[in-house]
């Protein structure tokens, strides 16, 4: 048998028509040109299939990473439109960088005489896009320093042709607050881009806005927008809007049990049951993506009907009483996040919810162990 066999019918379900059409969703409410982000693994849907789908489509301009290992990997699967490295875990990649075609981010005066160095070395000009602390408070250069560091970059082999922010509340802020965190940092934005400018950087790409600055702050959306979470379709979205999300965690009943009452299930004999009742062992746990932290709270919908998780959530086993579901059987799929056959559906926010986790937890969290497929790509 060989290891990349699929024997467990325990799988992430990843639905790339649903990234399509969430990205031209983006494109069509913003008007602006969509990066997707595809760090983390594409938040844990497969970066290399999502960026693919993507590109077919035409339904993203380019993608976004943190790490130059994750660009390398696009650039290695095929994938030729733009690819911006964000992150600050750079330094010594930049040769790779270089030479795979990415697109590096400076945040600092450290970034940039890193890159100046493999200019010079390598004898020529290199594109890069300067990040500004607008109030994230991580990475990016101070405001006041943005004119200095653009005029640095004109001596030393640098073109910067870019310049981009980060917002730290655009998820959270009123859109129609104007004193909003969000509006603050765009104005601190305008003031760097015009020092910037001033400086003699040829800019001609200028973004600021993730997922909810895009879609809650048209004023954010300047050349492009970097969607993540949203094209994933999760996140916050304007009211009224389509989104179709993309990822579902589906498993099989793998035993069905009858059990009496006072019987316990699980470690720590943490539930009993109050009644005779049928419960249904599911070939998944906390090593799969399903925290333990869910233990009383999770829920699982099988035949079309939601019914609770009883018992900790273990490593590999969670348990689901079925005593309420007719005619169930062994084989039957049991949905655990996304919708199941009978319209029932957990959504990524309930599923978070369980176990205290944001959105992105929850699908970056996703075992490496659990296979992905892929279905509902169009043509």
């Amino acid at each position: 048998m060989h290891a990349s066999t699929m024997i467990r019918r325990t799988r992430v379900e990843v639905d790339l028509g649903a990234v399509v059409a969430n990205a031209r969703a983006v494109r069509a409410l913003t008007s602006a040109e969509v990066y997707a982000v595809v760090k983390a693994d594409g938040y844990g849907h497969g970066a290399v299939a999502v960026a693919h789908a993507l590109t077919r489509a035409k339904a993203a301009q380019g993608f976004a990473v943190s790490l130059v290992e994750e660009g390398v990997t696009l650039r290695e699967a095929g994938i030729t439109l733009p690819v911006l490295v964000m992150g600050p875990s750079q330094h010594g990649g930049e040769d790779e960088m270089v030479m795979a075609g990415l697109t590096p981010v400076i945040g600092s005066a450290d970034d940039l005489d890193a890159i100046a160095a493999v200019a010079q070395r390598r004898q020529r000009t290199i594109e890069a896009h300067l990040k500004i602390d607008t109030g994230m408070g991580r990475l990016g250069v101070e405001v006041e320093r943005a004119g200095e560091l653009a005029r640095m970059a004109a001596n030393n082999g640098v073109q910067l042709v870019g310049l981009m922010t980060h917002f730290a509340c655009a998820d959270s802020d009123d859109p129609a607050d104007p004193q909003s965190m969000t509006r603050e940092q765009l104005a601190k934005f305008q003031i760097a881009d015009r020092a910037v400018v001033a400086a003699g950087a040829p800019i001609r790409i200028r973004h600021a806005a993730n997922s909810s600055g895009a879609l809650l702050f048209p004023e954010a959306r300047f050349d492009l927008v970097r969607t993540g979470i949203a094209i994933y379709g999760n996140g916050r979205w304007p009211e009224g809007a389509t989104r179709i999300p993309a990822m579902r965690l589906v498993t099989e009943v793998a035993q069905l049990r009858s059990i009496t009452t006072g019987t316990s299930i699980g470690y720590g004999a943490a539930w009993r049951a109050a009644r005779d009742s049928r419960v249904a062992v599911l070939p998944l746990g906390y090593a799969d993506g399903l925290p333990r932290r869910a233990s009383g709270h999770a829920e699982v919908a099988i035949r079309g009907k939601r019914v609770p998780l009883v018992g900790r959530i273990s490593m590999d086993i969670a348990v689901a009483d079925v005593t309420d579901v007719p005619d169930i059987a062994v084989g039957d799929p049991a949905v655990l996040l996304g919708r199941a056959a009978g319209g029932a559906t957990i959504t990524v926010a309930e599923y978070g919810e369980w176990a205290g986790l944001s959105e992105y937890e929850v699908t970056c969290g996703m075992s490496k162990r659990v296979p992905r497929t892929y279905v509902g790509e169009p043509p």
